[in-house]
């Protein structure tokens, strides 16, 4: 047990280590239980969830904070170089900040998700949902980059001097990064000007879709195909941005065939007939149109124009009229024409 295996360290004290180290494995899991037990039992009267969130949102971090700090100890308690007992403290130190970085940024999410998206998903200014994360992740950031330079600091390394570093060097930085630093003006020029929200369907590059998430850096949008398209924000400054939530009704235009041997007064039945339909319809405005409007190469040609308020029920109302039309057609004996080519054969 007193054999020397390096550095003047024995058997015995290996084996020491070795407790320790089990021993912190084991606190690392029951410590967080008996806090979590604890603070439980003192806030059990309480309504607020904060302390519950705050359980869930420090339980892993805190767990490996104990683990690394205790596994630091056990290995310091051996006789080391100094260098190696510096690595050793300069590791506790950088994994403690960010372990609490890490907490803090679960803890962001987490109030995020229980106070604050009940409310911007019942308001009705959507604004809302479009700036909440951009803040959500500007916290996050700025966490951590706090954590870094702390750790930076109790390492030994003089900020002031990384600081001015990085000041000397912002201009080949901003070079380097002009496309995120335009992508980032964008987002900025996309809340000052507000040309879509969240949620709404828009054209832009010649993509449609739902915006599903607006970035600092880009904008996701989900396609018609459900397929999830991410453009670069500088593009929403540098080209148009077409919304089609906000049109208040929708254009439908079709044209409906008569065949050659419908009489003038059944034309003039079935333009009334499509009248009546959509007059009767709840969601067509009032502005729809419907006219004789050629003699086409196989058909009497029927022009019906229409408007559907609002826009999100355009396929069912198109779907509803269009049914409506062929069962009053079917209903009173009016052929729809279809492509038909007549051929004369000339005699000898």
């Amino acid at each position: 047990m007193d054999t020397v295996l390096f550095s003047g360290n024995t058997v015995k004290d290996m084996l020491m280590v070795a407790l320790y180290v089990t021993l912190t494995f084991a606190a690392a899991k029951v410590v967080p239980m008996l806090f979590k037990l604890a603070v439980k039992h003192l806030t059990s009267r309480t309504k607020t969830q904060f302390d519950d969130i705050l359980l869930t949102t420090i339980e892993k971090p805190f767990f490996w904070t104990v683990l690394i700090w205790g596994i630091s100890q056990s290995v310091r308690s051996l006789r080391l170089p100094t260098a190696v007992d510096r690595v050793s403290h300069n590791v506790v130190v950088v994994a403690s900040l960010m372990f609490a970085a890490w907490a803090i940024s679960n803890l962001i999410s987490a109030l995020r998700k229980t106070y604050i998206d009940p409310r911007t998903q019942v308001s009705e200014n959507r604004f809302d949902d479009q700036i909440v994360p951009i803040l959500e992740k500007s916290l996050k950031v700025m966490v951590w980059i706090f954590a870094v330079l702390v750790a930076f600091d109790n390492i030994g390394f003089d900020i002031v001097s990384l600081l001015t570093g990085l000041g000397i060097g912002g201009l080949a930085l901003a070079m380097a990064a002009k496309d995120t630093l335009a992508n980032i003006f964008g987002s900025v020029t996309v809340f000052a000007d507000r040309p879509f929200h969240v949620d709404d369907v828009v054209t832009i590059k010649g993509h449609t879709g739902t915006i599903v998430e607006l970035g600092l850096r880009t904008c996701r949008m989900r396609t018609f195909d459900g397929t999830i398209v991410t453009l670069p924000n500088s593009v929403l400054v540098g080209g148009p941005i077409e919304n089609l939530s906000m049109r208040e009704a929708r254009k439908q235009a079709c044209t409906i065939g008569l065949t050659y041997d419908t009489t003038s007064e059944t034309v003039e039945a079935a333009i009334a007939a499509i009248r009546e339909i959509l007059g009767a319809h709840e969601k067509v405005r009032d502005d729809y149109a419907v006219r004789f409007a050629a003699f086409g190469d196989s058909a009497l040609q029927l022009s019906v124009v229409f408007w559907v308020v609002p826009v999100k029920d355009f396929f069912d109302v198109v779907s509803e009229i269009n049914l409506t039309i062929k069962r009053t057609f079917d209903a009173n004996g009016w052929e729809m024409a279809f492509p038909t080519m007549t051929i004369h054969q000339a005699k000898d």
